[in-house]
């Protein structure tokens, strides 16, 4: 199957293919095209959060750290009563190096606990719940932003998709489910109320 580099490369090109197309067709500014090329590009990296030695795995642990250490040093870091904020220095660094380990350790546990390789991050409702978290997480936006990030997102995802199928000549990367119907009908319904948000955030606009 086509390695780390490959996705990436094929994501990227993908990407900014879309994005060109975008700019020139639908006129999107600044701040929806570097968006969707970021959605675009970790998009091709998606499916392989299911593989316990892959890159992209590793890589998805270390920024939900990131992110989560942020948090913790933003909330402990402000004024409050509860556990007699503002911390000092020393201890907002203990905390977010702890939080960083803690929620990276738990993240990948999840990950190595709940999938399998080629199992439900290589279905077809990966790149649309990818396509609608991105829209969701763009929701403040405005509407051609929103649809802008979906859009390269669920490219991005299908980019990968579509080379492990070509590659191994095979279909089996597109399946619809897995022979786990239960996780396989969970993961459709999550996908549709994802979008479904997404995609309501979208009209109100």
């Amino acid at each position: 199957m086509p390695n780390f580099d490959t996705h990436v490369a094929a994501a990227g090109l993908t990407s900014a293919l879309g994005v060109a197309v975008g700019a020139i067709l639908f006129e999107w500014d600044k701040t929806a095209s570097s968006l969707a090329f970021v959605a675009g590009l970790s998009g091709g990296m998606v499916p392989d959060l299911d593989c316990d030695t892959a890159k992209p795995r590793r890589l998805a642990g270390i920024f939900v750290g990131l992110g989560c250490a942020a948090m913790v040093v933003g909330y402990v870091s402000g004024h409050g009563q509860f556990l007699r904020r503002p911390w000092p220095a020393e201890h907002v660094a203990l905390a977010a190096l702890g939080s960083f380990f803690l929620f990276n350790a738990i993240f990948l546990e999840l990950l190595k606990s709940r999938t399998k390789h080629r199992g439900l991050f290589h279905s077809l409702a990966t790149p649309f719940l990818y396509g609608g978290l991105w829209g969701c997480l763009a929701a403040s936006q405005g509407g051609r932003t929103i649809m802008a990030v979906w859009f390269l997102a669920v490219i991005g995802v299908f980019s990968h998709l579509i080379l492990d199928a070509a590659k191994g000549f095979s279909f089996d990367p597109l399946k619809i489910a897995t022979a786990d119907l239960a996780a396989s009908t969970r993961l459709w319904i999550l996908t549709a109320l994802v979008n479904f948000l997404a995609f309501i955030r979208l009209f109100a606009l």
